[in-house]
């Protein structure tokens, strides 16, 4: 009974395993195929309408020359003195002038009977002088007065081309026709060779233009006897044989599904895209084969069979080492277990050190913050001499000018109070502006980087400087570009930065002749770079390599942390801290940071 039952639950794990197969089979190639074959229409819709734009282009460099002709004296005079002999050389020469620098293949002139007088290949033996073309649509309608346009084979020449005629007129008569001839081969040289095949047919369906030459002069439908009889009056395709090509299918139906019997074991199947020249009364085709389509779908189909018949083995050979593989199993699983407590422990163990690592990094960041803090204040210790006498000055002023207000006020002369009163207010303003100043260096940086302007960063730098610039009797120049250059930068910890080398700059000077200081800010390529240029005694060549190691100083009082720390603010914001000698005199410090190109844009446009 047990046996039974066993046969029976395998039979419908069979049967769900082959639906779950067919289901998969059926959906995917369905899948497969509906968008294999969008792509392909796509793609050579794609193709259709280039290809169609290389016709028109094509057309249009010879449809207005005939137009063009037809009002040149030379063609008038050739046809109103046809039997003058040398007026018809000349104009034959002409002809041939022309049609070399169009590149047409033939240009000819053709009487109002319709028998040509002059031609561009009058000196070959198949030349067009002395042949009547009255028969040829192109004559008929310009010989009305309106623009021929004709395709056919030529009935001298015996190759493809496509007329355009344009009537000659004069005084209000028209005398004879001007005709230039483009060969069709033109436009098919660039389109061979690819896996589309490209047609031109007429209104018959007949191929005159293909990327294939065997389907050339053969008809994509069956001919009546009324069709092929209207061909051999028109003579368009002279005297040729225009066979059938076995093609099947809606051809009047855009993206529509077409099979050629090629005679082999298997037809072929193209995908057949079309449209329409109206005015030429041309349809233009391409055929894209689906046979990469079929052969994906083969592809899928044999790739999911096998990881069906994959999947089914292995179940098979799992369920029969199952039972044999039981007492590994539970081996594996207390492995397992033993495994996950070890683990378990070392995560323990790994989570605790990660908290003092962190919590040592959080030191070292406030650590760190507490230096910059520190160099600051020095800084502001170092400013406050220079700092102190630019807010004497304006103090000094306030309280001359506050006592000679009430001296003025005493004998009422108010013009004098009010113009006392308002440089006691430019002054206070100019106090007020460097005491922002200092407070806004002085307060700590949150470290979060943002995108900022360079130029304003550098101008404050110089604001906060100048009482101790001043003092020095040091002069500082700026090379600054008016187009706003943008990092990603903390601009507290920058305009410290800046600071810093100037403050450096200055130390370096004291014993200069000539004090100068330059900051150049330079773009090189999406770099941005400021460069603080001074006049000092340079650095030792020996100390160069040790110049931003903590702790290194050449200074008495110095600690050896700035340019330690401002190198590595530097780094933590994408950029570097350099510095070297200049040639002449002095050293230069550099801070290079990757320039934001989106805010460049914006404020470009």
């Amino acid at each position: 009974m047990a046996i039974l039952i066993m046969d029976s639950l395998r039979r419908r794990v069979t049967l769900l395993w082959l639906f779950l197969y067919f289901l998969t089979l059926i959906i995917s190639i369905h899948w497969l195929w509906q968008y294999s074959y969008q792509q392909l229409q796509i793609t050579n819709q794609q193709q259709l309408d280039r290809f169609s734009r290389h016709i028109d282009s094509q057309l249009g460099h010879f449809s207005f020359i005939p137009q063009l002709l037809s009002r040149q004296g030379i063609i008038i005079n050739a046809l109103m003195a046809s039997d003058n002999s040398a007026q018809l050389d000349l104009t034959n020469r002409h002809l041939n002038t022309i049609n070399k620098i169009v590149g047409a293949s033939d240009t000819y002139l053709l009487d109002k009977d319709g028998t040509t007088i002059a031609a561009s290949n009058w000196t070959k033996k198949s030349t067009f002088i002395g042949n009547n073309f009255s028969f040829r649509p192109y004559y008929q309608d310009a010989i009305q007065g309106a623009p021929g346009r004709y395709f056919a084979l030529g009935s001298t020449s015996g190759k493809r081309g496509y007329y355009f005629s344009y009537p000659v007129n004069y005084a209000a008569e028209t005398i004879g026709v001007v005709v230039i001839k483009m060969n069709l081969s033109l436009l098919e040289k660039d389109w061979a060779g690819k896996e589309q095949s490209f047609l031109v047919t007429d209104l018959n369906n007949v191929v005159f233009i293909s990327s294939e030459i065997k389907w050339l002069y053969h008809s994509l439908t069956p001919l009546s006897e009324q069709q092929k009889n209207d061909l051999r009056d028109t003579r368009r395709y002279l005297e040729r044989q225009i066979d059938y090509i076995p093609i099947s299918g809606n051809l009047n139906t855009n993206a529509a599904l077409l099979t050629l019997d090629n005679k082999k074991w298997l037809p072929t199947y193209y995908l057949s895209l079309i449209k329409a020249f109206d005015d030429e009364q041309w349809n233009v085709r391409v055929l894209a084969p689906i046979t990469p389509i079929l052969f994906d779908i083969l592809l899928l189909f044999l790739l999911i069979t096998l990881l069906y018949m994959l999947l089914y083995l292995t179940l098979i050979l799992i369920k029969q080492k199952q039972t044999r593989h039981q007492e590994q199993v539970l081996a594996e699983i207390k492995s397992k277990q033993k495994l996950e407590f070890t683990v378990m422990q070392r995560t323990s163990a790994l989570q605790a050190e990660v908290e003092e690592r962190h919590k040592a990094e959080a030191a070292l960041r406030s650590t760190q913050k507490e230096l910059i803090q520190s160099a600051k204040l020095a800084v502001l210790g170092q400013l406050s001499a220079s700092i102190s006498h630019e807010l004497n000055n304006p103090l000094s002023a306030i309280r001359t000018y506050a006592e000679n207000a009430v001296l003025f006020l005493d004998r009422d002369k108010l013009d004098q109070v009010s113009n006392n009163l308002s440089r006691i207010t430019h002054l206070t303003e100019r106090m007020a502006k460097i005491s922002s100043q200092l407070k806004s260096f002085a307060r700590k940086s949150n470290g979060e980087l943002k995108i900022i302007a360079l130029q304003p960063v550098i101008l404050a730098a110089h604001e906060l400087l100048k009482p101790q610039l001043k003092a020095n009797k040091t002069e500082l120049t700026m090379q600054l570009p008016t187009q706003s250059i943008y990092v990603k930068a903390e601009p507290i910890q920058l305009e410290q930065i800046v600071v810093n080398l100037l403050s450096n700059a200055l130390q370096s000077m004291q014993h200069s002749d000539h004090k100068l200081i330059k900051i150049e800010l330079i773009i090189e390529s999406d770099i941005a770079k400021i460069k603080v240029l001074d006049q000092g005694t340079g650095i030792d060549q020996a100390h160069l390599p040790h110049l931003f190691e903590p702790f290194f100083t050449t200074k008495e009082t110095g600690l050896g942390l700035g340019l330690s720390i401002s190198q590595q603010i530097i780094n933590n914001m994408q950029g570097t801290l350099t510095a070297k000698n200049r040639v002449t005199s002095g050293a230069e410090f550099c801070i290079s940071l990757p320039v934001n190109k989106n805010n460049m844009s914006a404020n470009n446009n």
